[in-house]
């Protein structure tokens, strides 16, 4: 007989296999996709585990009675939703539709569509997993945690939050989220939608427009997930070198170009290395002293001062632009509303509106833009040239604003040019340089708010974010130990740049010649920081197709470590550095450390192990950053700006450094580095550990190479083409240095005793 306990196991057994068989009926495999389809529930399975389950796909409201499969393809599957019943409305409401799956790489594409449908939701069970992406403001109630869950979500470009949200104006939104299961959402429309994330046990996805247009992408990192969401949208838009370093600006200039050439030349006497400046409204004629669109009298002769930041200090000069003119009639194509927005599909206002650009800026050598005000007062009722539904109206604008500027950009200066935006919807990316994160309040609580807009940010798939370095509103001069830890912070963002004045021309400014010697000190390491870092931000900010952001969330990198889903402060640079800023007037916070080895960017004999929590004091000389085992950083001076002035070597004929920190045995990383001296070529880097062995193998580079390997005990043998090769071994910072001549490919054989 068989005992109680064999009983109930083979009661188990019988109840596995039948549950089994029911999941099992599979109706389409694509390794590794396979999709199985029982009672119209359809589930999409990624090796053996669930991605998502969709109960139901609605059309107007009114789910199918019926689902089943029509044809399949090795990479097309085809179903037939029929209908017993209409939605009550439209004459032409079918009994029955077509829905196409296609599968290409690690991609799942959905797509239907009917003349009569308006509505279109997705209703797919909750798998007990985590979300991140759709808005960049702190939602809801301000709060910086990432993780959205539980949390009903509006996508519409939406900028008057100043009331109800911490920042003004963060408003960067997508039909795109991550999820914590390894997939990305991505709904291709510009229509409103509106997600319940886990909410009673189900998550809905709704757009109000008439095409089913849904891809599911596949990855277990972050930046695999964008690598495919960016071979549907497009790769993110190229950036200038110019563009990834130290750039300042004031809200008004009223000294005019001679406010801004004594600012140049200030930090330039302080040794302050810039890049770029920009110069934000007035500093026009017509109304809003912007709608004429030119350089007015207090900022005269234009050529002439650009050509000097240009020539004399090397930085690049951008300025602020918006898609209006305000209460100035005297443009074609404009909307019949305030503020005066004109028609970004309108024939005549696009020529109008390059033609100023291009005779006033361009050809006076203004390379950028910093795009502002698409999302403020947005008129939704007004009858556009080429139509556009209201439900489209407010984020295909933004988007329209972003394509027609990269285009003018584009026309006047090819890939040399950068532009810049508050405002920011899906499939910007492949037009829009960056993104920065709104006005945010200049004390603690604005900064901190900034950094949880990045890490939402990153989610959404925006490679290149920046915010105001010292906040925007409130006043000039802030506390210094603020101004500090903001400087600290903003070197290790997408994009640096510094904001010199307090808002609405307070006269209270904040250069930092107008604080004390700590603060200069402070703000010029930043800046040569970012410098020396402009091999390795460059390189990032250009393969991000790849690659994915520069500033990542940790559940962007670590999506199976639950640990990571509500940490904001905290986030991945360039894929080698752990960043982890002060945002409180305290010289101490807790740092939360993912699997593996992270070791102290200013000491790296110092390691530690993770996952683990620290408790670490910070003083105010610097902000703590690890660097990650198993990977590879550049640094070296090969861009100058205006350090021209007071350094002597050439920058292509700098020495570039490469920073190897080789994993545990069997690990290896690759990193692609943007030859900047070389056309731009892209050229690849491999770090691995081959048990007593490590291989390092790079393409050959431009500039005179020095290399730094981490390892714990001096190598026995560094060998290149089978040679052996001199190098220099510091005990005390474990680290071997081995000269490379210049324009050689690399390959080395570092070689340890086993004891």
């Amino acid at each position: 007989m068989f005992s109680r306990f064999k009983l109930f196991t083979l009661i188990f057994l019988i109840l596995t296999v039948l549950s089994t068989s029911a999941l099992s009926r599979s109706v389409w495999e694509n390794e590794p996709f396979k999709f199985l389809l029982k009672d119209n529930i359809l589930t999409l399975v990624h090796d053996q585990s669930r991605l998502v389950e969709i109960q139901s796909f609605q059309f107007n409201f009114v789910e199918p009675d019926t689902m089943i499969v029509d044809k399949v393809s090795s990479d097309t599957m085809i179903l037939k939703l029929e209908f017993n019943r209409t939605d009550g409305f439209h004459k032409n409401f079918p009994s029955q539709i077509l829905l196409t799956i296609a599968h290409f790489s690690n991609t799942i594409h959905f797509s239907a569509s009917h003349s009569s449908f308006n509505h279109i939701m997705i209703r797919m069970k909750d798998l007990n997993e985590h979300y991140f992406g759709l808005i960049e403001k702190c939602y809801p109630h301000n709060t910086t945690n990432p993780d959205l869950r539980g949390n009903v979500v509006d996508v519409e470009i939406y900028g008057n939050g100043s009331q109800e949200y911490a920042e003004n104006y963060a408003s960067v939104y997508s039909a795109f989220y991550m999820s914590s299961l390894g997939y990305g959402s991505f709904f291709d429309t510009f229509a409103k939608g509106r997600y319940h994330l886990a909410v009673n046990g189900m998550t809905e996805i709704y757009h109000q427009t008439g095409a089913l247009n849904w891809y599911v992408f596949y990855g277990p990192t972050g930046g695999q997930i964008h690598h495919e969401y960016y071979n549907v949208i497009g790769r993110p838009k190229s950036v200038p070198i110019w563009a990834c370093g130290p750039i300042f600006w004031r809200d008004q200039n009223n000294g005019g170009k001679h406010e801004i050439l004594d600012d140049i030349r200030k930090f330039t006497e302080l040794r302050i290395p810039l890049t770029a400046c920009w110069v934000d409204r007035p500093y026009s004629n017509g109304a809003h002293a912007w709608s004429k669109m030119d350089f007015n009298e207090n900022f005269s002769d234009p050529r002439k001062w650009i050509r000097t930041i240009n020539e004399e200090y090397g930085l690049e000069f951008m300025t602020w632009i918006g898609p209006m003119t305000f209460d100035d009639p005297d443009f074609p194509g404009r909307f019949s509303i305030d503020p005066g927005y004109f028609d970004l599909t309108h024939p005549e206002a696009l020529k109008e509106f390059e033609r100023r650009l291009d005779l006033y800026q361009y050809t006076v050598g203004v390379r950028g833009h910093k795009m502002d005000r698409a999302d403020e007062h947005f008129p939704l009722t007004a009858r556009w040239h080429d139509p556009v539904s209201e439900s489209e109206s407010r984020n295909k604008y933004v988007y329209l604003y972003s394509k027609v500027i990269h285009e003018f950009l584009f026309n006047a200066h090819g890939e040399n040019q950068f532009n810049f935006a508050r405002s920011a919807f899906h499939r910007c990316q492949p037009f829009l340089s960056g993104v920065w994160g709104g006005d945010s309040r200049s004390n603690w609580q604005g900064m901190a708010g900034n950094q949880a807009n990045a890490m939402r940010c990153g989610f959404m798939g925006f490679p290149i974010w920046g915010q105001d370095t010292g906040g925007y509103l409130g006043p000039g001069r802030i506390d210094e130990t603020l101004y500090i830890r903001w400087l600290q912070w903003g070197a290790w963002n997408g994009m640096f740049e510094i904001k010199i004045d307090g808002s609405g021309g307070s006269g209270q400014d904040r250069p930092p010649w107008k604080y004390s010697r700590q603060l200069q000190t402070v703000f010029r390491e930043a800046c040569e920081q970012r410098m020396r870092l402009l091999p390795t931000i460059y390189s990032c900010a250009n393969t991000s197709y790849k690659n994915g952001v520069l500033m990542k969330p940790l559940p962007y990198s670590y999506p199976m470590d639950d640990q990571t889903y509500a940490i904001w402060d905290e986030y991945i640079f360039c894929d080698a550095f752990l960043i982890a800023p002060v945002f409180t007037n305290e010289y101490w916070r807790t740092i939360y450390l993912p699997e593996g080895t992270w070791i102290a960017l200013d000491d790296p004999a110092d390691e530690t192990i993770g996952p683990v929590t620290l408790e670490k004091e910070i003083p105010i000389e610097s902000i703590p950053v690890f660097i990650r085992e198993n990977s590879i950083y550049l640094s070296g001076g090969i861009y100058p700006g205006n350090a021209k002035k007071w350094r002597k070597s050439s920058d292509q004929n700098s020495e570039i450094t490469i920073h190897l920190f080789p994993g545990k045995t069997g690990e290896a990383v690759a990193f692609t580095y943007v030859d900047y001296y070389d056309g731009d070529t892209e050229k690849e880097m491999v770090l691995q550990n081959q048990s007593d062995q490590i291989r390092f193998h790079s393409d050959a580079l431009m500039n005179p190479v020095k290399i730094e390997l981490r390892c714990t005990a001096k190598p026995k043998r560094i060998e290149s083409k089978g040679k052996t090769i001199p190098f220099t071994y510091d005990r005390r910072r474990h680290m071997a240095v081995i000269p490379i001549e210049k324009n050689q490919a690399i390959d080395l054989n570092i070689t340890y005793d086993l004891k």
